[in-house]
């Protein structure tokens, strides 16, 4: 029996055909990358009639409304349609805070309420509602740029579950084509390192094409790391379960009882606890989760309802926490009886889960502070560039070849 083996000019089409179906995806999700690296940022400067929170006197000192008030005005404001499932636990002074809506069900039809936007904008320290939006409507308004902006990045605005295939598809051929770009660039002679050395350069004195193909080579090079992880890390964000962890599950153990946990049979119409017991059942599981891991806890987060599950998550900034100012650390309890239920530790866990969130959090600029965030902007344009060079050099081989044919 034969056995087939693939040629170099196997990966030259493999790679070409690759990079005309994917360039696209990759230039749009890279120049909305740059924007989303100063997502908050922008997000003051667009809107900040929905992001800057002033108490009513207009003295920064004047002391926020407690979580458990605050939770109870924004729901009154809102009427019984509406349920607020969170306790924000950690407001920043001068900002509002988000709430996500828990539509309640109407009782015509045994269904949830359309409500037409899923946060709210409240301020901290009176409890007014500052606005409301829909973050998966399609818009220009400067309220509703820069979640229109994270859609497009994440899934072409396209449907939540058909957006999350395609740009899951094309971060798999990217993940794939970063390995064959850099398999054609090796030398086929030796001294190896003095014959790839070139590959590396620009010749800027040449001619048009010679310097865009440098640039798609070099670049491509240098580069390759960073393309790499920000290929993997997507293919992560839309194809965890698909893809993601069957393969990385190879090489490094998960653990995912924060995700794993069944939904129940019917969601949970009443709340088992008060607030005030969650929050302390939520607490003391917490403190017995941070001892038996030897971490410190900073601060609190949030607490949320989940009534599909049964569950409250509590979520804390700890030791272990990359982002020094938001807290990811979290644990599940039964909203019956309190037992914990999952965990979530952004480092300090089951290698698998440390090495997802460090991906994770430097696709999204959320480590290192501003210097990264400027780094992965530059890297962005990068990538545009890599993108848009190959596509030159195919249009200008194809011009060349029918050129010889006639």
């Amino acid at each position: 029996m034969r056995i087939w083996h693939p040629t170099r000019q196997t990966f030259v089409l493999l790679h070409r055909w690759t990079g005309l179906a994917i360039a696209f995806f990759l230039v749009v999700a890279s120049l909305t990358g740059t924007l989303l690296a100063f997502e908050d940022e922008l997000e003051v400067w667009l809107a900040p009639q929905l992001h800057v929170a002033l108490p009513a006197s207009g003295k920064a000192t004047d002391a926020m409304l407690d979580p458990y008030t605050l939770r109870e005005r924004v729901e009154q404001a809102l009427g019984p349609k509406v349920r607020i499932s969170q306790l924000m636990l950690r407001p920043e002074p001068g900002r509002t805070l988000a709430f996500t809506p828990d539509p309640a069900i109407d009782p015509a039809t045994q269904r949830p309420y359309q409500l037409g936007y899923n946060q709210i904008l409240v301020n901290p320290y009176t409890g007014a509602i500052q606005g409301v939006r829909d973050l998966n409507k399609i818009s220009i308004r400067p309220e509703n740029l820069m979640p229109f902006l994270f859609r497009i990045h994440h899934s072409m605005a396209l449907p939540r579950i058909p957006g999350a295939l395609l740009m899951g598809l094309v971060s798999v051929l990217w993940t794939i084509d970063c390995f064959v770009g850099a398999y054609l660039t090796w030398p086929r002679g030796r001294p190896f390192f003095t014959k790839w050395k070139p590959a590396w350069l620009v010749k800027w004195q040449a001619g048009f094409y010679r310097v865009n193909l440098d640039l798609h080579r070099a670049l491509g090079l240098w580069c390759w790391l960073m393309l790499l992880l920000f290929a993997w890390s997507s293919v992560m964000f839309n194809l965890r379960e698909q893809v993601f962890e069957p393969v990385m599950a190879t090489v490094l153990p998960f653990d995912n009882s924060w995700r794993g946990q069944p939904a129940l049979r019917e969601p949970l119409a009443q709340m088992p606890m008060t607030w005030p017991q969650a929050h302390a059942a939520a607490r003391k599981a917490m403190q017995q989760f941070a001892s038996e891991h030897a971490m410190q806890i900073d601060a609190e987060e949030r607490l949320s309802f989940d009534r599909r599950r049964g569950l409250f998550a509590y979520m804390v900034h700890s030791s272990l926490d990359l982002r020094p100012h938001v807290g990811n650390t979290g644990v599940l309890i039964d909203a019956r009886t309190g037992e914990l239920r999952g965990h979530w530790l952004p480092t300090g866990d089951v290698s698998g889960n440390t090495f997802s969130n460090w991906i994770g959090a430097l696709h999204m600029g959320h480590v290192f502070g501003l210097p990264w965030r400027i780094f992965i902007t530059f890297i962005g344009l990068f990538i545009t560039v890599v993108s848009v060079t190959g596509v030159i050099v195919w249009w200008k081989k194809r011009r060349a070849k029918s050129t010889v044919r006639r």
